[in-house]
């Protein structure tokens, strides 16, 4: 109870009665509350040290590096591939009967083929 009273206590006096005191008290230590309130800088130096980096490696190698040079152009240059393809082979759909026995018969000529190659081998 003494501790809980005495901390009640410092607060009204800290906060209440004279609140020009905790500003008085802080110029008085200089450098030392500076370095407190900043908790000896730790956190300053711990995220020049090990977080700047990580995140500029992992923005530089993991963001610009695997995933848009290698993911998105993957799936882009699939995209663009298909597109391709598809436009070539719409051209093949012409709904004139002879030209589709026609693809029929060059396919039929790539199967046989590659049977008899297979075969040979």
């Amino acid at each position: 109870m003494l501790v809980a009273a005495s901390g009640w206590w410092l607060a009204h006096l800290l906060y209440c009665a004279r609140p020009e005191l905790p500003q008085k008290i802080a110029d008085s230590l200089g450098g030392f509350y500076e370095a407190v309130v900043h908790k000896y800088y730790i956190d300053e130096l711990y995220a020049a040290l090990f977080v700047k980096p990580l995140i500029d490696g992992s923005t530089r190698i993991l963001w610009q590096g695997v995933d848009r040079k290698i993911i998105d152009a993957a799936v882009n240059d699939a995209g663009d591939g298909a597109r391709h393809v598809s436009d070539e082979v719409r051209h093949m759909q012409s709904g004139n009967i002879r030209s589709y026995a026609g693809w029929i018969a060059a396919g039929s000529a790539v199967v046989i083929a590659f049977m008899i190659w297979m075969g040979v081998r």
